[in-house]
This record gives structure tokens, C-alpha cells and sequence, in this order.
């Protein structure tokens, strides 16, 4: 049985998960949706996709789709997928997974009602160092979990380059429209959290930040910048460990992803996509990386695209019967991080427990 899989949105899916589903046994792309037809139908040309609709709802009811995707914008997230949910259908829903949590609460209310599987986009759970060190963790080889770093400088475009001050202004920087660096990469890093301790966020502190609050848009017209382009915050897990996450799109020099795990028994460390060390009290770090298989492969060449495909075989081989090869997100993970992302925003102390 081949799986038809429906793409809300053709920004980054166009981008990142268009090419990604190539590289996807038993699945094929019937169908995409934007709010503009014309776009829609472009996309539909390029990528030889037969079904193209001018909207999102459209696209949910279609006899066509068994799975949608939902990549429009976060402001869209959550009448898209509660549209596909309420047609039965399957739903992979892009991160943040909506604007707050009453948005959020309302999605997974119509998951609990329908009969489609319903998973959040947190694709790093599948990034195989990233895997591993959950695994480690999990088999005692740091001890127990005393704290952890994670860090994102500076933020890459597209191209490669840092965002910094000079990226054109988007939706990306619009509130009103979900974006902002919080929900961007940091709501994937609170999952992170969750998934490495395997414990629930019972406090957290911290808040946002805007430094530059003016951008030229593609017209070169000047638009205010409403979303963050900055974030720190400090959580505190069920389980006793303390996660701090810092977040700059305005920095231009940096580590860019990086992660510190502080066990116990030894520390586990995370340079970029593709390097995890690890060392005990009183010896030098040693490099226990996991090879990547999917390296050169995937288009664009990073751990999102890599990470996608290993999430949509597994979720291809769950729909066709098999067990899950891996831990994905559900929206009851999507909801609570999008609790602490709520939090953040509100700039001061909040317990969650």
C-alpha cells in the first residue's frame, strides 16, 4: 500500500520536505495547497505533483490525501490540522505547533476525536547523534542528568550566510504569524529537553527579545519586526535537571549548534550536526559520533532534511502496520511545548507542575 501524502504550504516544503519525501519508500506526493492557486499549481509543475488546491481545507477534504502535512504558516497550523483530523486523515503538523496553547489544546481535543494518527514535526528526535544521546542517557553512561546547555549561533539562512541584521523581512518576522526564533529552533530544543531526560518542564524562566525592529522586505519597503530574534530561557524538568537555551538570530559568529549534557558520571557533547563526544570525570573528551547514511543525499544537505526522511519512513512503516522504529512527537508533545513557549513570552517565573 502506498501512502498519499497532501503538503500544506510551499515555503518549506517546497524547500525541505518536497525533496525529502523522494527518498521515502511507500509514499508518493498527490497534493499541494497554498493560499494562492497559482503558487500551488507552480509547485504542482515542479515536482510532477498531480493535485494542486487553493487552500489548505480544500486539500484536508481531498479523496486524494491519506496524510497531510501541514507547512503553511503557524498562524494556519491549527485549522489546517484540525480540518485534516475531522476527514480522518493523518496529520504531520509542522512546529511551533500553533500560536498558543488554547490553539494547541483545541488540536489535540479534535486528534482525540478522529481516526488519523496525529504527530508534530520534531525531526531531531531522528537525527541519529542526537538518538544516541538519548540512548547513552538512557543507559546510564553519563549518570544521572545534572543540567544541559543548548545553544543556536548564530541562526544560518537559506544560503548559508548568518541571518544577523540584514535578512529581508518575512512572515518569519511577523508575531501575529508565528514567527520568530522562539518557535522556529527553540521549540524544537524544549522537545530536546523532554526527549533526552524523559521528564516533563515543571518551571521555567526566561524571556524574549527584538533587536532589530525594522526590515526591508523583498520590495525593499520598510516593515516593523514584531516576533523575536532572540530568546533565553532556563527550565526546570520534573526529573531535577536544569536545561538552559539560548537562541540569537543577531549574532554572527558562534558555535551554531551546539549542546552540553552534564551527567554524574560524565558529560556528553554536541558540535554542530554531525560530531557528539563523549568524556568521564578527569579524561579527554572522545568522539563517539554516529555516522550519518543520508549525508550527501538529501537536498538541502542538513540534519532537518536528513532527520525527515528517517521520520516519515517511520511513520510510513507505523501506518502500513509495523512498529515504530523510533520515538516520534505526539501533539500532547507538541502542547507542552507550546506551555513553555507561552511562558517564555511572558517574560517572568512560571511553574507548570
Amino acid at each position: 500500500m502506498t501512502l498519499r501524502v497532501g503538503l500544506i504550504g510551499t515555503g518549506f516544503a517546497r524547500r525541505v520536505q518536497l525533496p525529502a519525501l523522494g527518498l521515502v519508500p511507500g509514499a508518493t506526493v498527490t497534493a499541494v495547497a497554498s493560499g494562492n492557486l497559482e503558487r500551488a499549481q507552480a509547485v504542482a509543475r515542479e515536482f510532477a505533483v498531480p493535485h494542486a488546491f487553493g487552500s489548505g481545507e480544500a486539500l484536508a477534504h481531498s479523496s486524494e490525501v491519506d496524510l497531510v502535512i501541514v507547512s503553511s504558516t503557524p498562524d494556519a497550523h491549527a485549522r489546517h490540522a484540525i480540518a485534516a483530523l475531522e476527514a480522518g486523515k493523518h496529520v504531520l503538523c509542522e512546529k511551533p505547533m500553533a500560536l498558543t496553547a488554547r490553539e494547541a489544546e483545541r488540536m489535540l481535543e479534535a486528534a482525540e476525536r478522529s481516526s488519523g494518527l496525529a504527530r508534530i514535526d520534531h525531526e531531531l528526535r531522528y537525527e541519529p547523534n542526537r538518538r544516541r544521546v538519548r540512548d547513552l542517557i538512557r543507559a546510564g553512561a553519563i549518570g544521572s542528568v545534572l543540567h544541559i546547555e543548548l545553544l543556536l549561533k548564530p541562526y544560518l539562512r537559506g544560503d548559508g550566510r548568518p541571518q544577523a541584521f540584514d535578512a529581508p523581512w518575512s512572515w518569519w518576522y511577523d508575531a501575529a504569524r508565528g514567527g520568530g526564533i522562539l518557535g522556529a529552533v527553540g521549540s524544537h530544543l524544549i522537545d530536546l529537553g523532554r526527549f533526552w531526560t524523559g521528564s516533563d518542564v515543571v518551571e521555567v524562566g526566561g524571556r524574549t527579545a527584538t533587536f532589530v525592529g525594522e526590515r526591508l522586505d523583498e520590495q525593499r519597503v520598510p516593515r516593523p519586526v514584531t516576533a523575536d530574534d532572540y530568546a533565553s530561557f532556563v527550565l526546570r524538568m520534573s526529573g531535577g535537571a536544569i536545561v538552559t537555551v539560548t537562541l540569537s538570530t543577531v549574532a554572527s559568529h558562534g558555535p551554531g549548534h551546539f549542546a552540553q549534557v552534564t551527567g554524574s558520571g560524565g558529560t556528553l557533547v554536541l558540535t554542530g550536526e554531525t560530531t557528539l563526544e563523549m568524556g568521564q570525570p578527569g579524561a579527554a573528551l572522545e568522539d563517539v559520533s554516529v555516522a550519518d547514511d543520508l549525508r550527501e543525499k538529501t537536498q538541502p544537505n542538513n540534519m532537518w532534511a536528513r532527520s525527515l526522511v528517517r521520520l516519515m519512513r517511520d511513520l510510513v512503516d507505523v501506518l502500513g502496520g509495523r512498529p515504530a522504529a523510533g520515538d516520534p512527537a505526539t501533539f500532547h508533545d507538541g502542547l507542552a511545548v507550546q506551555r513553555v513557549m507561552d511562558a517564555v513570552r511572558a517574560g517572568r517565573g512560571v511553574r507548570l507542575d
